[in-house]
């Protein structure tokens, strides 16, 4: 009985390291991506914006979504800048 919990104590021990540390490696895996949105082809006139933050799996959007986009500004998890 004794070597049953032991074992289900130490599967459940290595199944929750192996969870926290996947957790910890895509946290730091990711982007965070700015795009701004134009009104039209000329890209003159910015009518919104998107911030995607995939270290937190986040989503900021306001204004409007248009088929004329740019990417702006793009930095990995933890600070650097791409």
């Amino acid at each position: 009985m004794k070597s049953n919990l032991k074992k289900i104590a130490a599967i459940a021990f290595t199944g929750i390291t192996l969870s926290a540390a996947s957790y910890a490696y895509a946290a730091s895996s990711g982007y965070i991506k700015e795009f701004v949105y134009y009104s039209d082809a000329s890209y003159s006139t910015p009518v919104g914006e998107k911030v995607v933050n995939q270290c937190r799996g986040t989503t900021y959007s306001s204004g409007q979504v248009t088929s004329y986009v740019r990417l702006v500004g793009m930095e990995m998890c933890g600070g650097n800048e791409f």
